[in-house]
Order: structure tokens, then sequence, then C-alpha cells
């Protein structure tokens, strides 16, 4: 009887192929772990944005009251507004008072005075202002926001 030595051939020794299988699932992982880490790298350089919300706005019996907050994450150095009715300035621009070291993100400003201070005019109920807010930032950037307002 003859038998065929290649049914007794001993296999080569290797890598298992269960272990081929982890060494590549855990290439790929840290391959992927890389590419998160340089791509959300990339994603924070231009998630750094300046941002201004507008909290509270009013004219109101002779009186304007404006709160704004920062929204972004840069530090406003100075914000001023200026109010506007049917597209002409009414008076000049206003600063408005920042905590020392300026506006950081999360905190919020508020102004108080006098309309016909700030206008040169009286209020006039029902008549829509238009409050253009301008906060500047960073070396010499600047990030605008407006409202409309209707006096009562």
């Amino acid at each position: 009887m003859s038998v065929n030595k290649g049914l007794f051939l001993k296999r080569k020794k290797g890598i298992g192929e269960l272990l081929a299988v982890i060494i590549v699932i855990a290439i790929t992982i840290v391959a992927g772990l890389v590419l998160y880490s340089f791509v959300m790298g990339k994603i924070s350089m231009f998630g750094n944005s300046a941002g201004l919300e507008i909290e509270n706005a009013q004219i109101t019996n002779g009186v304007i009251i404006l709160s704004v907050k920062n929204t972004g994450s840069y530090t406003f150095s100075n914000i001023s507004f200026q109010i506007y009715e049917n597209g002409e300035t009414l008076g000049s621009s206003q600063a408005m008072s920042l905590p020392s070291g300026g506006l950081a993100p999360g905190q919020s400003a508020s102004y108080t005075g006098s309309f016909s201070s700030l206008s040169g005019t009286d209020e006039q109920p029902g008549t829509v202002y238009t409050i253009v807010i301008t906060g500047g930032y960073g070396s010499g950037q600047t990030y605008t926001i407006s409202t409309n307002v209707v006096a009562t």
C-alpha cells in the first residue's frame, strides 16, 4: 500500500490565521486613531471663531438698554454700537464698557443710557431703529451684528 506523503507533511511554521487577523485589526485601529487625531487638529484650527449675541435691545421712554454676550472663542478688546433710522446714522458711535482685559468668551456686557444723548433726537414711539454692534478682537479684526428695535 502506498501512502500519499503529501497528506502527512507538516505545516510550515508561521503566523496563524487568527493572529494575522488580530494584527491587521490592530494596525487598522492605530491608523484610524492617527487619522482622527490629524483631522481633529485641523478642524480645531478652523474652530476658533468670533461671535456676539444680542441678549437684550430696547428703546423705551427715552432710554436705550443694550446687552451683548460673547459667544465666540476670542476675547473682544472693544465693542461699540451705532443707531440708524431708515439707513441714516443717528449721533455718533458709542463704546460699551467692558471688563478689564476685554470681553472673554461667555461674558456679557451691557449699556444703559439716554437715547437722545446718543442719537441727537428724541425717540419716536413705533419707529424702527437699527442698532449695529461691532466688536474688535485679535489684531484689527472685527465682528458685526445688528438688530431692529421698535421704540415704545
